[in-house]
Order: structure tokens, then sequence, then C-alpha cells
């Protein structure tokens, strides 16, 4: 439920949410052939569950998390726009856990040079993904994870994730050429929500890492239509890292990565350089023909130095860098053309041809991560649409 209310220059929101969460899991394997278990690195816990003792995980919960916030936007002066609120979360769902998460941003304008300084803080509070969250949360599962400890720290109870995020940045008009934008922002955080993927699959179970911090500066530049031609230019550069130890999940493998209390390490969406561009041109016709592109650095391998050689063997290997411990960084161009028709009547038709990863180059997201596993990019795609609007 959510309410809008205008008053004196203010615009006041307030709303509550509730959910009742009612989870059913069922889950059991085994391994079929030792031999072939041992070659793919399944740990001797896991092992030992076959045809006679298979590993079996059966139960359903009830449970409830809700959550009330008001907030407020409104200016003081003609320049300086202020959005304040706070936001109250409770969840029930494992672990009982409540947040009172105040938030503000504000914009101020400078009339000389019409630029537009901004900043915010934001208190987050996440629940974990229902999906499999018992399975990943119970005793079970933490006896097989490699990451609990006999003092009690990793493996079981996947805790709501907790940030803090905060971001400064300006906009500044160079007249009618263009508009920058740039922003730095910063995250810490507690309780890294980071599932991971069962043995390659599609299935995910979810884990949380103890803790993390990222930071980041974002940079664009918006060229605004002339004779047809608009555009835009982005760059944005980030770093991130956490700190284990890491609960929940459903760890199988004996090669896990070895992250204890304290260990601090890089996760595979620590990609630190990212750029693009895109251009368009628009025909007084109704046709218009689009270009892009984007350039990734490459996301880390994730893995033990020892390990390095077993996945130089694996297929897909030639996309990585070894010596940097990397992905190979990648650079993709989409093609996009079209045309509007009757855009003046009731009814109008768009058309859309698309043609994606137009070079047709082989890349990798990511490869042997044990988290998220190997991820490969898809090849060229041709695509076509239309859109009918009445």
């Amino acid at each position: 439920m959510n309410l809008t209310h205008w008053a004196g220059g203010h615009t006041l929101k307030a709303g509550a949410d509730a959910q009742r969460v009612t989870p059913r899991e069922f889950f059991s394997f085994f391994v079929t052939d030792e031999e072939f278990g041992e070659e793919v690195d399944l740990s001797d816990l896991a092992l030992e569950f076959d045809r006679e003792n298979p590993f079996l995980f059966q139960e359903r919960a009830v449970r409830g998390q809700g959550s009330v916030f008001l907030q407020d936007t409104f200016s003081l002066g003609r320049n300086l726009t202020v959005n304040a609120g706070v936001r109250i979360d409770h969840t029930a769902v494992m672990v009982s856990a409540t947040q009172v998460s105040p938030r503000a941003g504000a914009a101020l304008l400078v009339p000389y040079s019409q630029t537009v300084l901004r900043a915010s803080y934001n208190r987050l509070f996440m629940p974990p993904q229902i999906e499999n969250l018992l399975l990943s949360s119970s005793e079970q599962a933490r006896r097989l994870s490699p990451f609990a400890t006999p003092e009690g720290m990793g493996g079981a109870r996947v805790a709501p994730e907790r940030q803090h995020a905060f971001e400064v940045g300006f906009g500044q008009p160079f007249g009618d050429w263009f508009q920058l934008n740039a922003a730095y922002w910063w995250r810490l955080v507690r309780n890294y929500a980071d599932p991971n993927v069962f043995l390659g699959t599609t299935v995910i179970f979810p884990n949380s890492v103890a803790e993390g911090k990222a930071q980041g500066l974002e940079a664009r530049v918006d060229f605004p239509e002339r004779k047809g031609w608009s555009g835009y230019l982005s760059y944005s550069n980030a770093r991130v890292f956490q700190v284990g130890p890491i609960n929940g999940g459903l760890f199988l493998e004996e090669e896990v990565i070895e992250i204890g209390p304290g260990t601090k390490f890089n996760p595979d969406h620590d990609q630190r350089n990212t750029g693009g561009f895109g251009m368009i041109y628009e025909h007084p016709s109704g046709f218009w023909v689009g270009l892009s592109g984007r350039h990734e650095s490459g996301a880390p391998l994730e893995v033990e130095l020892d390990e390095l050689d077993e996945l130089r063997e694996r297929p897909g290997a030639e996309l990585v860098n070894f010596e940097r411990g990397r992905v190979k960084p990648r650079t993709l161009f989409d093609f996009s053309l079209g045309k509007d028709l009757f855009s003046e009547r009731r009814v109008t038709l768009r058309t859309q041809f698309d043609i994606r990863n137009l070079t047709n180059r082989r890349f990798a997201y990511n490869f042997g991560n044990p988290f998220s596993g190997t991820h490969f990019g898809h090849p060229r795609m041709w695509s076509g649409r239309i859109r009918i609007g009445f």
C-alpha cells in the first residue's frame, strides 16, 4: 500500500508492505560414479552419499516479513531540492532482524554556471532470496560447507544484507553541445548476498559473505539531438572486495577457494573498467539507425593458484589471461535500424531490426568461478520486432 499527498510545497509519500512466506523444499542427491566424482573434485563428504545413503533434505516453514516507510520531497529556497525519509524493515525468514534505515538526498543548482551538485545517503536492508533458503541455512548444508569452523564462524544461517550507500556527483551542461554527469559512490556492506551455483547448473543456493566494500567513479557525456544525430559516451571505474567467512550455500567441490574469517578477496563482479558509447541518427521520415559499443576489462578468476593448471585444460581457456588472473577484456558492438510508420495516426507501427555482438566475438563473463561457474557470451544474434501502438 502506498499513499502520496501534496501540501505546502511538500510531496509526502508513505507506504507499508507485508508478506507471508511459505517455502517448501525437497532436495536429494547421491553419487552414482565415485571415480568420476573424484575426477571432478567432489569433496570426501559429498562422496559419502550413495544409493543406499543419499543426501536428503525436506522442510517447510511459514514466516513473515514487512516494511513501512515515510519520505518527503521539498525545496529550500529556489535552488535546493531535498528528499528525505525513513524506512523500517523486519524479517523473520530464517534470521529474525529489524533495521531502521534513514535516507537523504539533496541537489543544488548553481544558477551562474547551471551546475547541479548532488549528494545522497541510503541505508539498505535486503532479506535473502527465498529460493532454496531453508537448505542453504540448514545444519545439513553446514556439515558440507568448507567455510564452517569449529568456532561457529562460516557455514549456515543466511542473514539479511545491510548496506550503507553514499554518493556525490554533479551535472554540467556545456551550452547546447553536450551534458556531463559524474558521480563517485561507495558502499559498506555486511552479509554481502552472493548466491552460489550448484555444480555449474542453473540451480542456485543463497549464501552471504561476512562483509565487503565497493567504490567507483562513473562519468557520462550526453550529446543532444542535432540535425538528427544524438549519442553518448560513458566510463566507469570500480573496485569491489569482500571479507570472509561465507555463510549458507551448498558447496560440494573439494577445490573451493579458501575463504576463512578475515580473508579478503575479489568477487567475480569486481570488474575494474567499463566504457561504452552509442550514437543514433533519426530521419524526419521516421527511419532511424543506431550503433553502440561496450568495453569491459574482465572479471577475476577467484581460484587458488594451484588450480590454474587444471583450468588451463578446460574448454574456453583461451578466453582467459591466467597471468593477470582475469578473463580477457572484450569489446562488443550492437547495430540497430528501424522505421516508425503511421506516427500521425491513432494506430502506430514501429519496426526494428537488431544485430547483437556484431563482430561475432567469442568471450566469457567468468571462468571456473566456485560461486558462479563458467558463463560464455552469446555469438552474433539477429532479431526483429514489430510494435503496434493504439
